[in-house]
């Protein structure tokens, strides 16, 4: 093997990317990986026996603008798409290897297969082992048929470059097509949470567990603590490394082994997820946009199969919402109900493979996870392709619609969209802008939850008025169970006042009403009104007790509805226990101030003497002057609070 002369002069690194390779079985793969890198990716001693990978293969090299490849080597072998899945996840470009002795096979169909589900961005085709072919025709066979494979797919405008891993031919203009394929690439979303599904954990003598990964999103720094999922425990990362150099942290789009305190290598496995805590969940069930290969039997409701997401490979069922076969090439919303959790988020690609005999059937991407059991039908359906186009704006009202009345922070909205805080903000800003937001102390809830509370309190008042028509309208704590049984109790005070401002409620002190709302009473209730009024105006500073006043009544029910309707409108007041008209509380604090402005103290037998009553009235009295902070008690004395003029 050639000593990579055709290698670039090492620049300072200014990002990083992945490439993965793909193709069949013996093709030339790893001996290509060798001659790009001058690293062999085949270290198991029986891959270098065997001489065919086995399991994923890592190296690197650098490109003359600065940007750092790493090379994910993955096995072409049929028995080993699962392994070569977790490799071609978070790929910024493919090299599909195709030898020029053999041209296409069966793995490089499928694995190109997969890559169209799995959204790889650009590619390049490497037709290797050139020093093996003499003959031009059969070269250019090989290369329509290559041309025909990719028609129609990502690679359809790839450069084809002619490569020998064994005498270095090509390798120059193959470097230079990747590096041209690499600066058009998207780059990896550094600003959201991070995210880096597991491909590989070993042990290191001296460090304990390592895992190997692409990070998908965010940055990882030394220090950080990292919930390991989908069992949720948390570890912190000792040491960052990428690509055998000891670094402080790792970004979105770069190759990383991570060595983690507080779990044993045998409790990661591949598929397992390394992320910031609390932003992604487990799911055991997702909404999808499926979509089937052209060549394939069709897939019927509620069919197992095997779903590979990031590095994972899960069982489940295929729930077809609006009919119960999906015909080849076909589309479809669907739903996946799995067999045990796995983690996932909006918009992740996945691959499909029926479950036995195994074979690449389609793939599609993420809708929604945690996704709710859905009727089936065309309703269910529709609304699930409505979801999939539907833009940030609509799903931070989505959001927002599922916090309820309990409302979100902004760290708990990034965390549901799995975006940034800063950009949950600024979308925030701008539905609040619309009128679609409230924000209330931090918290933030949509319109329509507080169009909905403003609504159940109309409906309760209503209710109530239509119940009990003599009251002067509804107690205020019982419209709040009514209307508000649980929520954040700074929406109610928002929604309520809102509702005031407007004019649609009259919201006094002890009791809210609606504002065309006015008390009515039956002339039974009239005259038992007035004859209770009476009976304690006249009792003034003794007066008579309830149940005397109520039996002397011609209509005790009538009664009993007038005695609260006078306690509402505030014609009669209790006092610890003693029930006074109002013009007798009235008179009784103007007395006890004018004795409190001349003496500057007043005694339970002073007042008694002002009123010409009984201790057991008195001190119902004193009780009722505290509560009103009219007076203060100072041991068994009481001194004035507020002067006459409040």
């Amino acid at each position: 093997m050639p000593a990579r002369q055709h290698a670039p002069a090492r620049s300072p690194v200014t990002r990083y990317a992945v490439v993965g390779t793909a193709g069949h079985i013996d093709h030339g793969k790893s001996a290509l990986v060798r001659a790009l890198t001058g690293t062999d990716p085949d270290r198991l001693a029986e891959e270098q026996r065997r001489g065919m990978t086995i399991d994923l293969g890592f190296a690197h090299f650098d490109l003359p603008d600065g940007v750092r490849v790493g090379i994910v080597d993955v096995p072409g072998h049929e028995r080993l798409i699962r392994t070569m899945l977790a490799g071609a996840t978070g790929i910024d470009l493919v090299l599909l290897v195709v030898a020029a002795d053999e041209g296409i096979m069966p793995q490089t169909r499928e694995h190109l297969d997969i890559l169209r589900f799995l959204r790889v961005p650009r590619g390049v085709v490497a037709v290797t082992k050139m020093d093996l072919v003499a003959d031009p025709e059969w070269l250019a066979l090989v290369k329509d048929e290559i041309g025909g494979l990719v028609r129609g797919t990502f690679l359809e405008q790839a450069p084809v470059v002619e490569v020998s891993s064994r005498t270095g031919a090509g390798l120059p203009a193959l470097t230079a097509a990747i590096a041209d394929g690499l600066a058009a690439a998207r780059r990896a979303n550094a600003d959201a949470p991070a995210r880096l599904p597991v491909d590989r954990s070993f042990t290191m003598a001296g460090f304990g567990t390592v895992v190997t990964g692409t990070l998908w999103s965010g940055q990882v720094r030394t220090g950080d603590v990292l919930a390991l999922l989908p069992s949720g425990r948390e570890v912190r990362v000792r040491q960052v490394q990428s690509h055998g150099e000891v670094v402080t942290e790792a970004v979105a789009g770069q190759r990383a082994a991570l060595n983690l305190v507080g779990v044993g290598k045998d409790e990661v496995t591949r598929g397992d997820v390394l992320a910031a805590p609390g932003a992604y969940h487990p799911s055991a069930a997702v909404d999808v946009r499926l979509r089937l290969l052209p060549d394939v039997p069709p897939l019927r409701h509620h069919e197992r199969v095997r779903l590979y997401l990031g590095a994972d490979e899960v069982i489940g069922r295929v729930r077809l919402l609006d009919r119960d076969a999906l015909p080849p090439g076909g589309e479809a919303a669907a739903q996946l109900r799995l067999e045990r959790s796995t983690v996932a988020a909006r918009g992740d690609p996945f691959v499909i493979r029926r479950y036995s005999p195994m074979a690449t059937v389609g793939g599609g991407e993420i809708i929604a996870v945690d996704a709710p059991l859905r009727r089936r039908g065309a309703a269910a359906a529709a609304a699930l392709v409505s979801a999939a186009s539907a833009g940030m704006d609509v799903r931070m009202r989505e959001a927002l619609g599922r916090a309820g009345r309990g409302g979100a922070t902004l760290d708990e909205l990034a965390r549901s969209l799995n975006i940034t805080v800063p950009r949950a903000a600024e979308l925030v800003e701008t539905l609040r802008g619309a009128g679609g937001v409230y924000g209330i102390r931090g918290r933030f809830f949509s319109a329509e939850t507080v169009e909905l509370l403003r609504r159940a309190i109309v409906a309760a008042l209503t209710a109530h008025h239509a119940a009990v028509p003599w009251r002067a309208g509804m107690p205020r704590e019982e419209l709040k169970r009514r209307a508000f049984p649980s929520g954040d109790d700074r929406l109610y005070g928002v929604a309520l006042d809102g509702l005031a401002e407007s004019g649609a409620v009259t919201a006094g002190p002890a009791f809210v009403r609606l504002t065309t709302f006015a008390p009515a009473r039956s002339p039974e209730e009239a005259a038992a009104a007035d004859a209770i009024a009476a009976a304690y105006r006249h009792g003034r500073f003794a007066p008579p007790a309830r149940e005397e006043v109520l039996a002397r009544a011609a209509d005790r029910g009538a009664a009993d509805r007038m005695f609260q309707a006078l306690i509402d409108d505030g014609t009669l007041v209790e006092a610890g226990g003693i029930v006074f008209h109002r013009d007798a509380v009235a008179e009784i604090e103007a007395r006890a101030v004018a004795h409190l402005e001349r003496h500057g103290e007043l005694t339970v037998a002073a007042l008694r003497d002002l009123l010409g009553s009984s201790r057991k009235y008195v001190l119902a009295a004193l009780e009722w002057l505290d509560a009103r902070r009219v007076t203060r008690r100072t041991g068994d004395k009481r001194v004035l609070v507020k002067p006459a003029a409040e």
